[in-house]
């Protein structure tokens, strides 16, 4: 097997630098490259220069027609001031159902963070709170990611059952109901919580 393949199959089965779960892009493994090869991480040692663009698409493409990766295609949706677009994305054969629970769980999280602590922007907390239905929802979801990535059951999950246990407590601790938001005219002075 090649240098560049190994590197490539190594780079497939890492987070990416910002804790983004696989599959990766081929701009973000090359990224990842860039800095692996500025810090010099362990497991590159191999990696005496970047690949180039040509060198990691040409890398993937054997990869894939090997049978050691497959390949996904992904909408994107970037910030609002550019348009969506599609991207294909790369994972290990061996590991799709894993990053795909733990996506999963990942979101989730997010979710429940994000309902139990609102989001703070400069001081001011905002987007605190959901509805009653969806908190149900989103107890039965953690119930059965809880026993789907129980240590017990799969290898390789602890992270992620401990991200549905704190999920879990969270919820048991109750989620306040969202805000009422202002309607047309009136003040926002005038807005009152859901009780």
């Amino acid at each position: 097997m090649t240098i560049n393949r190994s590197l490539t199959l190594l780079a497939l089965s890492q987070d990416a630098d910002d804790n983004q779960l696989p599959p990766h892009s081929a701009a973000t493994l090359i990224y990842m490259f860039n800095i692996a090869f500025e810090y010099k991480w362990s497991g590159y040692e191999l990696l005496k220069q970047v690949p180039s663009k040509q060198q990691v698409h040409r890398t993937l493409r054997e990869l894939w027609a090997g049978g050691l990766i497959v390949g996904s295609r992904v909408k994107e949706q970037p910030s609002r001031d550019h348009l969506p677009y599609w991207e294909l994305k790369f994972q290990l054969s061996s590991a799709v159902e894993h990053n795909h629970w733990a996506t999963k769980c990942s979101e989730v999280y997010r979710r429940v963070h994000r309902a139990k602590h609102g989001c703070n922007f400069f001081g001011a907390v905002f987007d605190l709170g959901l509805p009653a239905s969806e908190i149900s929802a989103l107890k039965q979801e953690v119930k059965a990611l809880l026993q789907r990535t129980h240590p017990d059951k799969t290898d390789g999950m602890e992270s992620q059952f401990n991200q549905m246990i704190q999920c879990r407590d969270w919820i048991k601790s109750g989620i306040d109901l969202p805000a009422a938001t202002h309607t047309a005219g009136a003040s926002p002075n005038s807005m009152k919580t859901l009780t």
